[in-house]
């Protein structure tokens, strides 16, 4: 059975930011970097969140000219993923924007700089031993780059899509800044205090966080680790 292109509104992700009444359908993910809740298509993005284009026709138009990339490679495909921290770039209008989220945890754009349009944040979710010593990286958008002995799963670092290099690389420690993906703080910032676990048979791994108005505790999936001091992204 063919896979639809598009899938009712009202079944979307709740992080998708769209209207869930009038027109029924919205376009569906591609398979591939992000999941459903933490990407949205190019094309609902270009078209009902940014409103540089009005039909899937126009859409593609731009699109196979190359008008259009993220994190700095050239994307043809409507459908493809784009979600938290990945970097559009429309070259014609000379505007770059990065996926972020607001208060209640909806999946948001922030205009940025071209310089800050290099950088993309990414956590480390897989560590896999390769051949001769060799150590690969996998990370939140399903990219693999090899890394060196020193990296954990659960450590962010700042990639330059321009060089393909590592800039730099965080741990989850005391006083590292950190960005709240959902909940109650979601899209603020605060200081990293500690790691604990908790249960005995699946343990879960908890962050103390602290803000100025107090100490509060999330997942550390929630969490997305933005620098040693100061975050080095903007995030507002």
């Amino acid at each position: 059975m063919a896979r639809m292109n598009h899938l009712s509104r009202l079944a979307a992700p709740s992080t998708w930011p769209i209207k869930r009444k009038g027109i029924k359908w919205v376009a569906r993910l591609s398979p591939g970097t992000h999941d459903s809740t933490s990407a949205m298509p190019l094309i609902t993005w270009l078209k009902e969140y940014m409103g540089v284009i009005a039909t899937t026709r126009e859409a593609k138009s731009i699109l196979n000219a190359g008008y259009v990339k993220v994190n700095d490679r050239i994307v043809k495909e409507v459908n493809f993923p784009i979600g938290l921290f990945d970097i559009i770039t429309i070259d014609s209008l000379g505007k770059f924007y990065r996926v972020l989220v607001d208060q209640n945890g909806k999946l948001r754009l922030a205009e940025i700089t071209k310089s800050e349009s290099k950088t993309l944040p990414l956590k480390i979710t897989e560590k896999t031993m390769l051949r001769k010593g060799k150590i690969q990286l996998g990370f939140n958008n399903g990219w693999t780059v090899l890394g060196k002995d020193g990296f954990t799963v659960g450590d962010c670092i700042m990639y330059d899509v321009e060089t393909k290099k590592i800039k730099s690389h965080f741990k989850p420690e005391h006083g590292v800044t950190v960005y709240v993906l959902s909940g109650e703080h979601a899209n603020q910032t605060a200081k990293l205090d500690k790691v604990k676990f908790e249960g005995q048979l699946r343990k879960r791994k908890l962050v103390i966080l602290t803000q100025k108005s107090g100490n509060f505790e999330t997942s550390a999936d929630k969490i997305f680790i933005m620098g040693k001091g100061e975050s080095e992204i903007s995030l507002k």
